[in-house]
C-alpha cells in the first residue's frame, strides 16, 4: 500500500466513525450508543474532529466544524489564578471545579495542551478556511492555555504532555512575537529531548496510548517548529523512538511487547491505542493493529486522533524500521536502561514474547497502568496475553530459556498479595495448579515461597490468579514460560 493511500485510508475510515457520534444539537461528537459506561459528549476528540472536517472539506464540513469549534471554545475555563485556568472541561456537564479541587479526579490540566495543540494545527492549516472572529477566540483561547500551562509548569519527565506544553508555548510565543513564551516553550522542549538523548528511552516508557501522543507531538515540531536547532533534535528523538517501536513490534503477533509503564489494554487489536493508529497510518489498515472499528471496541474515544496522524503523516523511515514492521525479523532480546535505576528487559520469540522491569525502588502512582511484566503468545489466530497486577515494589527480570521460552524471575522486599490477569480462550480455572499453569496455548511451571490463594474468572473472559507473597522472608518466584500448540488453532 502506498503511503498515500495508507493514509487516505485512515482519515476516511476514522471520520466515518465520526461523523456517526456527531450531535447537531450540541456541537459535540458524543459516545456511542454501545458506551460500556454512561454516554457523554466529549470536548477534546471535538476539537480532534473539527481538524478532520477541514481536512476533508466536503460540502458541509467547513461550517459543521466552525460549530464544532465554537462549542470547544465554549467549556473554557477563564479563571485566572485557579490551577485549571485555561484548561477545558472533559465533558459539558463536567461540574466547575471549586476550591480544594484535585487534578485529574475534578478536572484535567492536560486538556489544556491537547486542545491548545488542536487548535494551533487547525490554524496552521486551515486559518484561511475559518470566520475572523472565530479565529479571534482560537487567539484568546490559546493564550489562556499558554496562561494555564506557564503557571502549572509541566515535568519534561512526563514526556507525552511536556512535548505538548513546549510546542504549545513556542508556537503561540511565534505567532504573538512573545519571547518569553517562545523562550520557556523551547526550554521544557530541550529538557524533554535532553533526557531522551541521555539514555535513548524517555522516563515514560513503552507505552502503547502515550507514545501515540509522543509521535503525535514529536510530528507537531517537525511540521511546525520554527527554531531549527529545536527541530532538528526532535526529528532524531522521533526517528528513534519509530526504532524503539519496532524494537519492541512483533508483526506475527501484531503486539508491542512490554513491559509497559501505562498501558489501558494488552492486545492493540481489541482497543484503540495511540500507536496502534500510527501504525495503521504507517503500514495500511490490513497491517495494523487495530480494533475493527464498525463493531464497539474499547478505548474508542482515542480513534477521534485519527485525522490529525493522518494529516501530520510519518517521517521518512529507514528501511530496516519499516521492513521490521511489516514482517518479525527474528528472535532477540532487548534491555533498556530508563532512567538510572529502572531497566527494561524484552524477549521476543517467534511465538511468544515477554516484557519485564526492574524497578529498583518504589514504582507508585500508576495504577492498574503500570505492568512490570506482560506476555504475549500465539494462540489461534490471536493472542493470549498475562500481566502482573500489585500494589507491591515487585522487580522483574527475564531472559531466553530455549525456543519459545522464556524464564522470569520476581523479587519483593515485603510480603502481601499480588495477581496474574490472563486472557487466553478457553482457559478452565481448574489447570490452574500452585506448580504449574496449563494455559490453552502456554505451559507456565512456577517455583518460589509465594501461595497460590485462589483462581476466578472475571466478566470481561479474564481470569485472575490471586497470591500471597510470605512477609516473614525475603522472596521471590520463578516462572518459566513455554510456548505450545495445546490449545491453539494452526
Amino acid at each position: 500500500m502506498t503511503r498515500q493511500a495508507s493514509e487516505s485510508g485512515l482519515a476516511a475510515a476514522s471520520m466515518a466513525v465520526l461523523d456517526q457520534w456527531w450531535d447537531a444539537s450540541i456541537g459535540l461528537v458524543v459516545d456511542p450508543a454501545w458506551a460500556p459506561t454512561q454516554r457523554r459528549a466529549r470536548v477534546r476528540e471535538t476539537c480532534w474532529y473539527a481538524l478532520g472536517l477541514l481536512a476533508r472539506g466536503g460540502s458541509t464540513d467547513n461550517r459543521r466544524a466552525v460549530r464544532a469549534i465554537d462549542a470547544v471554545l465554549d467549556h473554557q475555563f477563564d479563571q485566572p489564578g485557579a490551577p485549571w485556568h485555561g484548561t477545558w472541561l472533559r465533558w459539558p456537564d463536567e461540574p466547575t471545579p471549586v476550591d480544594g479541587a484535585r487534578a485529574f479526579r475534578d478536572y484535567d490540566p492536560n486538556w489544556r495542551e491537547f486542545i491548545g495543540c488542536a487548535l494551533l494545527h487547525i490554524l496552521v492549516e486551515r486559518e484561511g478556511h475559518l470566520p475572523a472572529e472565530l479565529v479571534a477566540r482560537i487567539e484568546h483561547a490559546l493564550d489562556l492555555a499558554v496562561a494555564g500551562t506557564l503557571a502549572r509548569g509541566v515535568d519534561p519527565l512526563y514526556s507525552n504532555i511536556a512535548l505538548m506544553a513546549g510546542f504549545l508555548m513556542h508556537a503561540v510565543g511565534r505567532r504573538r512575537s512573545d519571547r518569553e513564551c517562545d523562550a520557556r516553550g523551547l526550554h521544557l522542549m530541550g529538557q524533554v529531548l535532553e533526557a531522551f538523548e541521555a539514555r535513548g528511552a524517555f522516563e515514560e516508557y513503552n507505552s502503547p496510548t502515550y507514545y501515540g501522543i509522543d509521535l503525535y507531538a514529536l510530528a507537531l515540531w517537525r511540521r511546525y517548529g520554527s527554531e531549527p536547532g529545536t527541530v532538528q533534535r526532535a526529528g532524531a528523538v522521533e526517528l528513534a523512538l519509530w526504532r524503539d517501536v519496532a524494537d519492541h513490534y512483533h508483526a506475527g503477533l501484531c503486539n508491542l511487547a512490554g513491559p509497559y509503564d501505562r498501558s489501558y489494554g494488552m492486545d492493540l487489536n481489541s482497543y484503540a491505542s495511540g500507536i496502534g493508529l500510527w501504525l495503521w497510518q504507517a503500514l495500511g489498515r490490513e497491517a495494523a493493529p487495530f480494533p475493527d472499528i464498525s463493531d464497539p471496541f474499547e478505548h474508542f474515544w482515542d480513534l477521534a486522533l485519527g485525522p490529525s496522524v493522518a494529516a501530520l503523516g510519518i517521517p521518512d523511515l529507514p528501511s530496516p524500521v519499516r521492513a521490521a514492521l511489516r514482517s518479525f525479523p527474528g528472535p532477540r532480546t532487548l534491555e533498556q536502561p530508563i532512567d538510572g535505576r529502572r531497566v527494561a528487559t524484552t524477549v521476543l520469540d517467534v511465538n511468544v514474547m515477554v516484557g519485564a522491569e526492574h524497578l529498583g525502588g518504589d514504582r507508585s502512582g500508576l495504577g492498574d497502568q503500570f505492568h512490570p511484566l506482560t506476555a504475549h503468545w500465539r494462540l489461534g489466530t490471536g493472542v493470549g496475553w498475562l500481566r502482573l497486577v500489585s500494589e507491591l515494589t515487585i522487580d522483574v527480570a527475564a531472559s531466553c530459556a530455549g525456543s519459545d521460552a522464556v524464564e522470569v524471575r520476581l523479587r519483593w522486599p515485603a510480603g502481601g498479595s499480588f495477581a496474574f490477569q490472563v486472557r487466553a480462550d478457553g482457559l478452565d480455572g481448574g489447570s490452574v495448579t500452585p506448580e504449574r499453569w496449563r494455559l490453552p496455548g502456554l505451559e507456565v511451571a512456577v517455583t518460589g515461597a509465594a501461595a497460590l490463594e485462589r483462581v476466578e474468572s472475571a466478566p470481561d473472559g479474564t481470569w485472575w490468579l490471586h497470591y500471597r507473597a510470605p512477609s516473614d522472608v525475603d522472596g521471590g518466584a520463578g516462572l518459566t514460560l513455554q510456548w505450545s500448540r495445546r490449545g491453539g488453532v494452526f
